[in-house]
């Protein structure tokens, strides 16, 4: 065991029962003994090395009690600012293994702060208790508790101790590698689900009971005064924790006969006190009937010990997080006209975007850091006050308190430097909120807020939340101290008044939309559009050249989605025409949009698709034309968004850049501290080239130079072969079968290949079946009564036809493109695949629909097995990672577009050399061939595993041909190999 530790055991031991008595405080406890014990393990427990406010790595608070409960917990110990675990400590005379309300005020605190461990001592116990699990009044003293010692144990469990809870164990991972080891435990629903579950039953509850009180209410005034009613509550109860507020304000409210008379009361006072908007008096919303039950049950489950939730340490992103999801949804009406039975519904636009995506706080920090950063850096606070900062689609307002937060963080530190600390405190910047620990005043975080943040929502109830968030960031730290800075100027409020920054309206359409042709809009139409004229909101910023950063996750749906025809979507292509292609995903505007706005730098989280996609070639080449496009970092198979099948990327724009760099996260899933780390190391970053009219390839300039080298002069495969797209239906429960459909003639049944039959060399025969009909006369000759089976669909099919003649109808849909090749031999590949993955098929079975590509034996001077070796071989694999466009997971798109790109060795058959490689390539391939099916049809696994490695060796053998056609060195090899 450490000397120390042995000493301080020792130390203990000897004045037992001294330590033991009631005379022993609390106070003398965390002195002489927990402070040393957390030095042991290497914690800077008294910040001996100076650092800035932000940064100590131990915050050790003052012990504030309210109605005879703690409002905080006794230490926060951090790394680089961000918490890691709380500690509170008890004095020894308390029983810590049988008692139970210090076990569950420890979890309250750590639950709500979204920690997963956290600590409870009094030197002579030691518990670790996994926080994760939501706590519960009827909790026992051991339910969550993961570890226990006393202090007689130390030595024995010293190092458990020193490798799990040490800074050092935190620094090399091994604190996450335990929170990892003991996770999916029963009852571990993380904080912002459960009280997101919390909240959205308020909403439920006042909807429902707001609809039947009020007949005559418009579904836009109940969600608002629900809105309003949840946000004003919620503030004060945070106020409350933070001692800002009168303990138990609302709580005694709730015991009134006539419950919302006098929570109104408290909002009037409110409404004087914080002078923000947020209470803004309105006499609708006071005349709105509520049932007293509904208003009680609310506020009195928000109060411990019934609530499992400590406000004071609620972070304002979690709550955001909440937030956003809660946004997701809507009240509707249900039922007949005039009915008010309220329901809560998911908002059509976040159906057509899969589900609400709250942005993870390490991207928003990243984000923020590489822009807001940017721009402030070794600035003074003067300097500063000039910067506007804008998120154009602010939902919840994750990146706006995100940058606020890095503006006050930055001030802070200015201003408590020594050289300026002294002028700071006389200006009024900072005061000491306790013995050297220094807090930015309410009117300087006030003036932050309202100088550099700036927002911009389609919602309504978005733009409510966003303010809530940054007022509840304004207060987030403070507490009793407040008070006094808060009434030393009595025309002071403690929240500033946000009307000016952040405000409600469509981001990418202005009012010029009301003077389109054609425009026959109902009001309710017209209001979802919300028009919004940037340099009219804000006339000084743009006079003034625009905002100095945009930053954000705009929202990410396809435009068809709005429907054919749609007014909204007639204006973008008309207003963005720079960029319009169609069908084209609503993103690529507010990238665009993005760089209207900002006159310096842009930071947005986005689906990674503009990077690839066809539809978004305009795009690239005005991002390139805009010349701001600096850093990315692409996730290749990673998902941010741990409910969306979508891969992102994060984009940095920045006016001073040299050469664009990016960097491509590859793991498939990884802890969240472990993609920070890799997004922050600048050695993960690689130069890359980017050309116009073409994709964004993510590839080092050396591997770019390597593919020119491959390209060199040889012609692309389309220009040898024919390639296209297999047939498209528009009916596939006309056309489709899983079982033989025997009522059909043979001649008129072909089997669907698809991606699942596709792998190297191989066509696995566990196809359905596809009807296949070459024109309409084929249709006639079909019994009656299968025809009239077939014109069931005739209206669907019909209306997805371009030419709506019969005979057409039925051409369009059940014949594939290039019909007249189909008796040659073709090459398959499914349209997305991790790999190159190529087959060959001879028959005349088969038939792809439009998720395939197929190339066509057109060809007569080559065999199409010197093709498939080549499209199968390593090297042309790892050329197609720059041709081809990523979607997700890992996972490349093979449309004959993109294949059609790769480069073919022209080989002269004439000459002996060039017939000797494509012979030993076909020859090559014709073993592959053999082998593959043979160990398909071999069901024993030895003799399988015999044969995949002649497998293996033929394939080897045909990289080291195709390595020589392309004239690869034993260097590029290794490149390619991804050996170096």
């Amino acid at each position: 065991m450490n000397d120390k530790l042995k000493d301080l055991t020792d130390l203990f031991a000897v004045n037992y029962a001294q330590y033991k008595s009631n005379a022993y405080d609390e106070s003398n406890t965390r002195t002489d003994f927990i402070d040393k014990f957390f030095e042991i393990l290497d914690w800077d427990v008294r910040n001996e090395q100076g650092f800035s406010e932000n940064y100590r790595e131990v915050v050790r608070e003052d012990k504030v009690v309210i109605n005879g409960q703690k409002k905080a917990p006794d230490y926060s110990f951090r790394i680089g600012g961000v918490r890691k675990f709380f500690v509170e400590a008890k004095k020894p005379s308390v029983n810590l293994k049988d008692a139970v309300e210090p076990a569950f005020q420890v979890r309250r605190y750590a639950y709500t702060a979204k920690l997963p461990l956290s600590i409870l001592t009094n030197f002579e116990e030691f518990a670790v208790y996994d926080t994760r699990i939501k706590p519960d009044k009827n909790d026992k003293a051991g339910t969550a508790r993961i570890f226990y010692c006393t202090f007689q144990e130390y030595e024995l469990n010293f190092d458990f101790i020193y490798n799990t809870l040490s800074k050092n164990a935190i620094l090399k991972g091994s604190f996450d590698t335990y929170i990892e080891e003991n996770k999916n435990k029963k009852g571990t629903t993380p904080i912002d689900e459960d009280l997101l579950l919390f909240v959205e039953e308020w909403r439920v509850e006042l909807a429902k009971n707001i609809a039947l009180r009020n007949p005559d209410i418009s579904i836009y005034n109940l969600n608002t005064v629900v809105q309003k009613i949840i946000d004003r509550i919620l503030f004060l109860r945070i106020a409350e924790s933070k001692g800002i507020e009168d303990t138990d304000l609302l709580k005694t409210v709730a015991a009134c006969q006539n419950v919302y008379e006098h929570l109104n009361q408290l909002f009037i006072n409110a409404n004087v006190k914080y002078n923000s908007g947020l209470f803004k008096p309105e006499t609708w919303i006071e005349n709105v009937k509520i049932d007293n039950k509904i208003l009680s049950n609310i506020i009195v489950n928000l109060y411990y010990p019934d609530c499992p939730y400590e406000f004071s340490v609620l972070p304002v992103e979690i709550l955001g997080n909440i937030y956003e999801k809660f946004l997701g949804k809507t009240i509707h009406f249900k039922g007949v006209k005039g009915g008010h039975t309220a329901v809560i519904e998911e908002k059509p636009e976040v159906r057509k975007a899969g589900g609400v995506y709250y942005t993870p706080q390490y991207i928003v920090e990243y984000i923020v850091k590489n822009t807001v950063g940017t721009l402030v850096k070794d600035k003074t606070p003067e300097e500063i006050a000039g910067i506007r900062i804008c998120d154009p689609a602010c939902g919840s307002g994750s990146f706006l308190v995100g940058a606020y937060q890095y503006l006050l963080n930055y001030h802070l530190d200015y201003y408590t430097n020594e050289k300026n600390k002294k002028a700071a405190i006389k200006q009024e910047r900072i005061y000491e909120a306790a013995h050297d620990a220094y807090k930015l005043t309410i009117a300087e975080k006030q003036k932050i807020l309202q100088n550099n943040i700036y927002g911009v929502d389609i919602d309504s109830q978005a733009v409510e939340v966003t303010n809530l968030s940054l007022y509840l960031k304004l207060v987030e730290n403070e507490g009793t101290e407040s008070s006094g800075q808060l009434f030393k100027f009595s025309d002071m409020a403690l929240l500033p008044n946000l009307e000016a920054n952040i405000k409600c309206g469509n981001s990418l359409i202005g009012s010029d939309f009301y003077v389109q042709a054609n425009l026959d809009l109902t009001e309710e139409e017209l209001f979802k559009v919300n028009c919004f004229d940037w340099e009219k909101e804000f006339p000084a910023i743009f006079k003034a050249g625009g905002f100095d950063a945009v930053i954000g996750n705009p929202p990410y749906y396809n435009m068809q989605s709005l429907g054919a025809g749609n007014e909204q979507v007639g204006y973008i292509q008309n207003k963005y025409a720079k960029i319009w292609q169609d069908k084209s995903d609503i993103l690529f505007y507010f990238i665009y949009k993005a760089m209207q706005l900002s006159k310096s730098e842009i930071g947005y989280i986005v689906s990674n698709a503009f990077l690839f996609s066809d539809k978004a070639q305009k795009l690239r080449n005005a991002i390139l034309e805009d010349g701001r496009f600096a850093k990315m970092v692409n996730f290749e198979q990673y998902q941010v968004f741990t409910d969306a099948l979508i891969t992102s990327g994060v984009f940095i724009f920045n006016r001073e850049h040299s050469g664009v760099k990016a960097a491509v996260f590859r793991e498939k899933s990884s802890a969240v501290d472990a993609v920070s780390k890799f997004m922050n190391d600048e050695k993960n970053y690689f130069s890359i080239e980017l050309k116009p009219k073409d994709v964004f390839a993510l590839v080092d300039k050396k591997i770019a130079k390597l593919n020119e080298k491959i390209d060199g002069d040889r012609p692309l495969l389309q220009d040898l072969w024919l390639i296209g797209k297999g047939m498209e239906t528009a009916a596939n429960d006309v056309f489709l079968f899983k079982e033989y459909p025997s009522q059909f003639s043979a001649e008129f049944i072909k089997k669907r290949l698809v991606g699942e039959n596709i792998s190297p060399y191989y066509l696995e025969d566990k196809s359905d079946y596809l009807l296949y009909f070459e024109n309409i006369d084929d249709i006639k000759k079909l019994p009656e009564s299968i025809q009239e089976h077939l014109k069931i669909h005739k209206k669907t099919l019909i209306a997805r036809a371009t030419v709506k003649n019969e005979g057409r109808l039925w051409w369009r849909y059940s014949r594939p493109m290039h019909k007249e090749y189909y008796h040659l031999p073709k090459i398959w590949c499914s349209y997305r695949s991790r790999n190159n993955a190529f087959v060959l098929d001879e028959s005349d079975e088969y038939i792809g629909l439009t998720n395939t590509t197929v190339i066509f034996g057109t060809n007569t001077q080559y065999s199409l097995k010197y093709l498939l070796a080549l499209l199968n071989s390593k090297l042309l694999a790892f050329r197609y990672k720059s041709i081809g466009k990523q979607t997700g997971g890992g996972v490349f798109e093979y449309f004959a577009n993109g294949v059609g790109k790769l480069p073919i060795p022209a080989l002269d058959l004439s000459q002996p050399a060039d017939k000797t490689s494509h012979d030993n390539l076909v020859s090559l391939v014709d073993k592959m061939l053999l082998l593959k099916k043979r160990e398909h049809d071999n069901p024993n696994p030895q003799v399988k595993k015999v044969i995949q490695v002649q497998i293996g060796a033929v394939d080897r053998q045909i990289d080291e041909v195709v390595y020589k056609l392309y004239g690869l060195t034993e260097e590029e090899i290794k490149v390619v190999e991804g050996k170096t």
